[in-house]
């Protein structure tokens, strides 16, 4: 009899005996990788294509253009001429008479580019590399042409001139 106490008292003591190993409580995780994007938006006022009767007797101010701008990224404003300057396509290019663009950002930072520097080779007018004020990242430029005769023998020789001015807004990823 006293073998089936200690049995039956076995059970109990058992119970009261802390156990050597711990258990380590189980854990697990689910990792989400989140993404989205914004595309880039720029914009450029006026837009598209234009034309301009330049007076090529007149070495002063050619008019004014204003272009507004703004961009959801950092942006550079550039200009590009296709040939140079003024080209007389009917002397099929003898004369080539360049011209000086200025612009301005509310008549204050006056930039002047030449247009035989930006032959087909784009020049920075405004940079603007801020990604925080993106809703007042943007700016208004005033410009104008002033024709540049270099010496007498480009003042008023006949023929018809043309050139193309490209203004480029490009984001800056």
């Amino acid at each position: 009899m006293k073998k089936a106490l200690i049995l039956a008292a076995l059970p109990f003591a058992l119970a009261a005996v802390p156990a050597a190993a711990q258990v380590t409580p189980d854990t697990e995780t689910y990792a989400i990788a989140l993404s989205g994007s914004v595309a880039s938006n720029c914009e450029l006022i006026p837009e598209g294509s234009g034309s301009y009767n330049v007076d090529m007797l007149n070495q002063g101010n050619q008019g004014a253009l204003v272009i507004a701008y703004s961009c959801n990224s950092p942006y550079k404003v550039s200009l590009t001429s296709a040939n140079g300057g003024m080209k007389n396509v009917t002397s099929n290019g003898a004369v080539n008479i360049d011209y000086d663009v200025e612009a301005s950002f509310l008549g204050f930072g006056a930039t002047t580019t030449n247009s035989a520097t930006m032959h087909n080779t784009p020049k920075t007018i405004v940079t603007n590399t801020d990604w925080q004020n993106i809703l007042t990242n943007g700016g208004v430029r005033h410009g104008n042409l002033d024709l540049s005769f270099d010496n007498a023998g480009e003042f008023a020789v006949a023929g018809d001139y043309e050139d193309t001015l490209t203004i480029t807004l490009a984001a800056q990823l």
